[in-house]
């Protein structure tokens, strides 16, 4: 009977160390997985009122939907004629469709990654496009044509 003791006492332990584990995994999933939603949420926002502003050719608001390092290396005339000329060869842009987005807290701050693909009147471009949140706003990296 003591074996039988020692047997049930060994599995109570096991069985105590395996729910504080799960507890520890189940409580760290509801902290960390709202605040990835959240800001996956913000990110795709910020791409979207982005996407919308270039369907739209309102060029100056998309711009500003871009992040300060953009604008450091890509002018509003640049990214203008940029535009321009992807129309000239695709046709206007209809729509965006976010195949696929993620977001990762870096040592630098948060980054965000999402496949798109632009529908043209001429047919469709994968992108991929770059965000970071600054200030506490999402903006655009970068983004470039696959």
């Amino acid at each position: 009977m003591s074996e039988e003791t020692v047997t049930k006492s060994k599995w109570t332990t096991r069985r105590k160390v395996l729910a504080a584990f799960l507890a520890m995994v189940g409580i760290s999933t509801m902290v960390i997985m709202p605040t990835l939603f959240w800001e996956l949420h913000a990110a795709d926002k910020a791409l979207h009122g982005f996407c919308d502003a270039l369907i739209a050719k309102q060029y100056k608001p998309a711009y500003d939907f871009t992040s300060k390092e953009f604008q450091a290396s890509v002018d509003f005339q640049k990214f203008t004629k940029v535009h321009d000329d992807l129309t000239a060869r695709m046709g206007d842009l209809k729509s965006i469709e976010i195949t696929h987005s993620e977001v990762k807290d870096r040592s630098d701050g948060w980054y965000g990654t999402a496949e798109t693909t632009m529908d043209f009147a001429r047919g469709s471009l994968n992108f991929t496009y770059i965000l970071k949140k600054n200030n506490g706003s999402w903006k655009i990296y970068s983004y470039h044509e696959e």
